[in-house]
């Protein structure tokens, strides 16, 4: 009998079509902890009072097989506890998704404390002064 709470493989589609089984996540995801720690050390970055963002052009063999930008969204101890640092990432989400990325870059934004306690607004302005100073949209933002 199937959970009441859902299968925790919705995030996850095993590729049937190799052998070894291989899990496959979803498009977009900057999911290996190798990619994320390249992006961190050889990455640009800029830091706000809510986020750091930081972000590295992807050449088309680093990531065969994937268009579109590559993002993930980080929040240490330092942001709270468990439901504040998952507030701060949704609320990351929620503004990242808003927004037209570059499709050439792999993306890591990282919470700070006091984006748990912000709103969606403030946190999308912050991402929209951050990112127009690296140049990670399609579309240039004004101010």
């Amino acid at each position: 009998e199937p959970s009441p709470q859902g299968s925790r493989q919705a995030d996850r589609v095993t590729d049937a079509s190799s052998a070894s089984g291989r899990v496959v996540t979803r498009p977009g995801r900057l999911s290996r902890s190798e990619d994320v720690q390249q992006v961190l050390r050889r990455g640009r970055s800029s830091a706000g009072d809510l986020l750091a963002l930081h972000r590295l052009e992807r050449a088309a063999t680093d990531a065969p097989g994937v268009s579109g930008a590559r993002f993930t969204v980080v929040a240490s101890k330092r942001v709270g506890n468990a439901v504040r640092r998952n507030r701060a990432k949704r609320l990351l989400r929620e503004a990242a998704r808003a927004r037209s990325w570059r499709d050439d870059l792999d993306v890591v934004l990282v919470a700070r404390a006091p984006s748990a306690d912000s709103d969606v607004s403030r946190v999308g302005a912050e991402l929209d002064r951050l990112g127009g100073k690296l140049d990670v949209f399609t579309v240039a933002v004004t101010s």
